[in-house]
């Protein structure tokens, strides 16, 4: 059985690179991914091998409980305007409540703007059937990464 995959993606008017040095580090998440929070937030930058726990809920910048969701990070490889390759960075989420893998890729499109792609096979940890909740899942994760690379292109955009 093929894992049930969401891709969302948008261009972004900013060089590969800056787009990857957004995207791959965890600590930037939180100012473009609505309602999450990096805890506790690592002081240097985190690199393959390495985890971190973003929770996530509507309270959680408030104080209030969150869902925490532990990843590991498994791949990192830059994009390369020049040389044409896109680059990746990946996690392996491990519960407690969300299971699967989860990345973005960083696509060149030209100089000064870049496609990221951002892509989830994730399903809800539990004794219920993986198939129907990973597209359960997939419906929340989609809304979510449609506003996240929104909000984060605007950010990019006032940032240039």
């Amino acid at each position: 059985m093929h894992p049930h995959r969401v891709e969302v993606s948008r261009v972004v008017p900013v060089p590969a690179n800056v787009a990857f040095a957004w995207v791959a580090d965890p600590r930037t998440h939180p100012r473009f991914i609505p309602l999450t929070h990096l805890s506790p937030e690592p002081t240097a930058p985190l690199g393959p091998g390495d985890t971190f726990t973003m929770v996530s809920g509507p309270g959680i910048r408030r104080g209030l409980p969150g869902f925490p969701d532990r990843m590991t990070i498994t791949a990192e490889q830059r994009p390369s305007t020049r040389a044409g390759t896109i680059g990746r960075s990946a996690v392996r989420k491990e519960g407690p409540y969300l299971r699967g893998v989860a990345g973005f890729d960083v696509v060149p499109v030209d100089l000064d703007r870049t496609r990221i792609v951002w892509w989830e096979e994730a399903y809800l940890a539990g004794p219920w059937p993986r198939r129907a909740n990973e597209v359960l899942v997939g419906l929340i994760l989609r809304g979510m990464m449609h506003a996240s690379l929104y909000r984060l292109s605007r950010l990019l955009q006032r940032r240039r």
